[in-house]
């Protein structure tokens, strides 16, 4: 069974607040995870396919950045390490399940309708898993610009054992997505400093404070985000911590 998107977003919440305030998810932040996971996913993939290759050192590339995207991938975290000690084995079928196998799902998570190319990646999807590789094959166009059908396409390659076409889509899916990936992180940056703002002007500052810390972990670039969180920690009066954000502050 697949983890919920909601809750493994909620998780990781809790995790970057790390201080025990419940802070809800944004719409923002199911894209956000969706993403580091879509490619932690994809990456882990890669790693297994280039490994069954002998390309070793590109292996060990792909399982740092799976972890890169999600540093709890213990699939990849193992499989670095015995890559690294030489341990040796045979062809390993990931089954990382942070990213949701269907469009449907992340669609439902984000209040999204479901379109056309949604609709024909989960058909494909079916037949995946009821293993009929070759109709998914012939059912998504080999040139498709969408992330997860290109991925789909690689998982078919690398379960008929053809890991060398497996990789080629498996780099071409994760391209695609990492094109979107910067301007996803820039709109949560922004969401997560206006919610900060509202809980700034609201008199909830430790929640504030969150907020604004993950618009930045977001993007680091968000000076409002950071100018804001300087004002935050002078409430609270840190004016180490706030001047560290904004040396202006007096």
């Amino acid at each position: 069974m697949t983890h919920s998107l909601k809750t493994v977003a909620k998780e990781e919440d809790n995790r970057v607040a790390g201080c025990g305030l419940q802070v809800a998810s944004l719409p923002c932040d199911f894209y956000h995870h969706y993403y580091h996971y879509q490619s932690s996913t994809q990456y882990l993939w890669l790693a297994e396919a280039l490994r069954v290759l002998g390309r070793n050192s590109e292996a060990l590339v792909a399982y740092s950045n799976a972890i890169f995207q999600d540093h709890f991938n213990q699939e990849a975290l193992s499989g670095k390490a015995q890559l690294e000690t030489g341990e040796k084995r045979g062809r390993v079928i990931p089954s990382y399940d942070k990213h949701p196998l269907r469009d449907a799902e992340f669609c439902v998570s984000t209040g999204q309708m479901p379109d056309a190319t949604t609709k024909l990646h989960d058909k494909a999807v079916a037949g995946c898993l009821a293993g009929s590789y070759a109709q998914v094959l012939s059912l998504i166009p080999p040139d498709t610009t969408h992330s997860n059908s290109r991925f789909l396409l690689g998982k078919c390659w690398f379960h008929l054992q053809r890991y060398g076409k497996a990789a080629d889509n498996f780099i071409e899916a994760i391209r695609i997505s990492h094109m979107h990936h910067d301007q996803y992180h820039h709109h949560a940056s922004t969401q997560h400093f206006l919610r900060g703002s509202a809980f700034f002007y609201g008199g909830k500052i430790d929640l504030a404070i969150v907020d604004f810390t993950k618009a930045l972990d977001l993007n680091r670039h968000n000076q409002e985000a950071r100018q804001a969180r300087a004002r935050a920690y002078k409430a609270k009066g840190n004016l180490q911590l706030a001047r560290e954000d904004d040396p202006a502050i007096a």
